[in-house]
């Protein structure tokens, strides 16, 4: 339908209408990448952050504190689990609040107990209740603290990247179509118009991919988890973007 329409067109409107396909091509893909790269650097500094404290009844012997963190690191989807003890505690609290250690240590006692610091894998926050059931059945904690709201922002940062990623495979699986279609149905062809073709349409989709870059270029001033996509994506985008734009563009026939 595309190939009976386009060419009963003037000559001018269909170079721009090819140009204006490449352009939009390159900006929608660069776009969702872009925002599959923030997506995923948040979710990777929630993760890095995110860990589960295990506060001990009382101090244990050395022995005994090497038993339960082999039985930690024994549990699936457990990443690290590392032995934090009352001195510890003190000093990492005493860096962040001098003032708050000063008011509770005037009696000269530590009030602070012994703890597990315990990260769990990737695969462990999709079943977060499961895995910490698992962890709380290692022996007898005297309490469990974690922030559960940085569970659902990672849960649902997830879900963004994989929603995120579902549609870039079928954008890549249209322009694969496309290109495959063209290939089998082939239009009348011109060869001295083809190279200008694929020209227009490579150089369309460069500069609509570099028109959102730059448009969310600033942000990265204001965002701490701002990433740029990677140089493989944008290629693969850039290579996409072109063949969808050159496989419909009107060029491919004579004027």
């Amino acid at each position: 339908m595309v190939f009976c329409i386009l060419p009963r067109m003037h000559t001018a409107p269909r170079r721009f209408l090819a140009l204006a396909l490449a352009v939009m091509a390159g900006l929608a893909g660069e776009t969702l990448l872009l925002v599959r790269a923030q997506v995923g650097r948040f979710e990777h500094l929630l993760r890095d952050d995110f860990k589960v404290l295990l506060f001990l009844k009382g101090d244990v012997a050395e022995s005994q504190e090497k038993v339960i963190e082999d039985k930690l690191l024994g549990l699936p989807d457990v990443l690290e689990a590392r032995f934090v003890s009352r001195e510890a505690a003190l000093a990492a609290l005493r860096q962040e609040d001098p003032e708050l250690v000063d008011s509770v240590t005037w009696v000269g006692e530590n009030p602070l107990r012994p703890a597990f610091e315990v990260r769990p894998a990737p695969g462990g926050l999709g079943r977060f209740a499961e895995w910490l059931s698992a962890v709380r059945g290692v022996t007898e904690w005297a309490d469990l603290r974690y922030r559960s709201g940085q569970v659902r922002a990672i849960l649902q940062a997830q879900l963004y990247g994989h929603f995120l990623d579902l549609v870039l495979s079928a954008l890549l699986c249209v322009a694969a179509t496309a290109l495959a279609a063209a290939l089998w149905w082939p239009p009348p062809f011109a060869p001295r118009t083809a190279a200008w073709a694929a020209l227009t349409a490579a150089a369309g989709a460069a500069f609509g991919m570099a028109l959102a870059l730059a448009a969310a270029w600033p942000a990265r001033q204001y965002l701490p988890w701002w990433a740029a996509p990677g140089a493989a994506h944008q290629l693969l985008i850039w290579v996409a973007a072109a063949l969808v734009a050159g496989v419909f563009s009107p060029r491919w026939r004579e004027p």
